[in-house]
């Protein structure tokens, strides 16, 4: 797995902004700073897709829930 500035650098040159490799991966765009960062790492699949996105090959991530996210659960008086 490459490193995070690694990564980074690929976008950069790839010419791809964090919000379309967060939003092709199915993440946060916090999440993508933390994987460029070294503070996360990405599951194999995100990884993949972040790959996937910077070289223009492949399918983005479907935007459906994963089974690591979850909704905000809904407060009483919440609409």
């Amino acid at each position: 797995m490459l490193d995070g500035t690694v990564l980074q650098r690929l976008r950069m040159r790839s010419g791809k902004t964090l919000v379309q490799v967060a939003d092709w991966c199915n993440v946060s765009k916090r999440y993508i700073i933390y994987i460029e960062q070294n503070k996360e790492v990405p599951s194999e699949e995100t990884y993949e897709a972040y790959l996937n996105c910077v070289y223009g090959t492949g399918k983005p991530l479907p935007h459906e829930p994963r089974c690591n996210q979850t909704s905000r659960k809904k407060k009483s008086g919440d609409e």
